[in-house]
């Protein structure tokens, strides 16, 4: 008697929104199966089952049709019965892995299902097979364009994606604040000089997972950059096709964002996190940092010591870069490394200087500048003649409507061009206190910046100090010690002069 592979399959079906789960579907398969068997007299070596798992997409690894070709290669099975070939095989190249067995077998071989035989062994056969397993392949594409318009038709009316929920959320709308806070963190780190790498490294050792995270595991380092940018902290909505998503995996969802025709973006239906301008901030921190320069790692603003590039050689003007003293010695037990203006890189290779003392007197003379601006902190309106001069429109555009209504009131105005004036000037009101809302945050932050930054200092990573120094100064330009040297091992910070950048 033969010993069959019974196999059963349902797709994903959390696209057709029914609230099924697949289980009565392949239920229902086992018993046509097992009386399928009953009618041919055979035996079932096993049920091979994939619940909810597309036998069409082209990335989906069908655990139990690779166990059940290889057990058919292997002989354990003699023939395979499913209650339709569509169950088996939606893409051709299954089908035709299927062929080669029964082409090359020995042995008596079945391939049977409710809806009719398939004798793989003969042309005809192979050609019914492959007829209905093609027509199951366009159907299946047909399906999966409409889904994908459909699901464009969504994002483009701003409602939330389905499927599983995006990290910072507790489903499609509402906010999780511990998710949120930790998102809202990584914002201003980030824009503060810390790099993804850096964050990824805290959320792991805070035990962080997102909605996608295998169990066992912490949340990767591409899911953090992910996450950080994706458009949904904002309120923009961004869709990104199945097959560039099963083509590419995961991809920046920024360059997908959905838009009108005039170019704005499409605002979802759901709980934010982050302003517009606030991930826009964001967002232009990290496209920043694709653009790496010599001795940083991609994505990175990481170099190895503080100053390095930003020193530079008093003689010949080139870049300093670090190195360590020779372990053992008195130097390297003082101060471990040195900046030097090396020939390899382009200098004259007559310069060094030991590194800590340099980098002290830098940081104490940028801290020391903070704090002077700390106490010399203008109005807003002062200190931006830009958000002066908006400030000012928008004055004037609400004594306009102002003026409007008093027309109307005198019926100097139609009802038409009352309502055309009126409406004009709200939009025009819309843009300029957005504009006055992003210029007054940016005022506010560079007010509030130098007390943050004096306050947090100590906590400061290497290269969000590094950020921090190249907004303020130009170069940290270090001179020799001239004809006779200085004393030995004495500091001279006479030699050091700090270039400032122009305000």
């Amino acid at each position: 008697m033969h010993v069959v592979g019974g196999y059963t399959r349902i797709s994903d079906t959390g696209q057709i929104g029914d609230g099924r789960d697949g289980r009565e579907g392949v239920i229902r398969q086992r018993d046509d199966v097992h009386h399928l068997a009953q009618a041919k007299r055979v035996d079932i070596h096993r049920i091979y089952e994939d619940n909810d798992t597309s036998a069409y997409k082209r990335h989906v690894n069908r655990e139990d049709f690779e166990a059940m070709i290889l057990d058919l290669r292997n002989g354990v099975i003699s023939g395979i019965l499913a209650y339709n070939i569509d169950r088996i095989a939606r893409q051709p190249r299954d089908l035709e892995r299927l062929i080669d067995i029964y082409e090359q077998s020995r042995r008596p071989m079945i391939f049977g299902t409710t809806m009719g035989d398939y004798d793989l062994t003969t042309g005809d056969g192979r050609f019914q097979a492959r007829i209905y397993v093609t027509i199951a392949n366009k159907f299946s594409a047909d399906a999966a364009r409409r889904v994908a318009r459909q699901k464009l038709a969504e994002a483009a009316e701003g409602k939330p994606h389905t499927g599983q929920r995006a990290f910072g959320w507790k489903d499609l709308q509402r906010v999780d604040e511990r998710e949120a806070e930790l998102l809202r963190k990584a914002r201003q780190d980030v824009v503060n000089g810390k790099t993804i790498a850096s964050i990824h490294q805290e959320w792991r050792e805070l035990g962080v997972r997102s909605p996608q995270t295998r169990a066992g595991k912490s949340i990767g380092y591409s899911s953090v950059k992910y996450v950080l940018r994706n458009p949904r902290l904002c309120g923009y909505r961004s869709y990104i096709p199945q097959e560039v998503r099963e083509r590419s995996g995961r991809v920046d969802p920024v360059e997908y964002l959905i838009e009108r025709t005039d170019g704005t973006p499409i605002v979802g239906k759901w709980e934010t996190i982050f302003t517009p301008t606030e991930w826009r901030e964001l967002v232009d921190v990290l496209d920043a940092r694709k653009n790496t320069g010599k001795g940083r790692k991609a994505g990175s603003t990481v170099t190895k010591r503080l100053l390095t590039g930003i020193a530079r050689c008093a003689k010949c003007g080139n870049g300093m870069q670090s190195a360590m003293y020779t372990r053992g010695t008195v130097t390297y037990e003082k101060h471990g490394y040195f900046y030097l203006c090396a020939k390899a890189h382009g200098g004259c290779g007559k310069l060094a200087r030991s590194g800590p003392p340099v980098e002290d007197l830098v940081e104490k003379a940028l801290l020391d500048n903070l704090k002077k601006q700390t106490c010399s902190v203008q109005p807003a309106e002062e200190q931006d003649p830009e958000l002066a001069r908006t400030t000012r429109l928008l004055a004037q555009i609400e004594a306009d409507k102002s003026e409007a209504r008093q027309l109307r009131a005198d019926d100097l105005l139609s009802l038409a061009e009352f309502a055309r004036e009126i409406s004009r000037l709200e939009i025009k009101e819309q843009e300029v206190r957005e504009t006055v809302s992003a210029l007054s945050t940016a005022s506010a932050r560079a007010g509030s910046a130098a007390v943050r930054i004096v306050r947090e200092w100590g906590n400061y990573t290497v290269d969000m100090k590094r950020q921090e120094i190249t907004r303020s100064i130009e170069a940290v330009v270090i001179s020799g010690a001239g004809k006779g040297g200085a004393q030995r091992g004495a500091f001279r910070p006479d030699l050091i002069e700090i270039v400032w950048k122009q305000p």
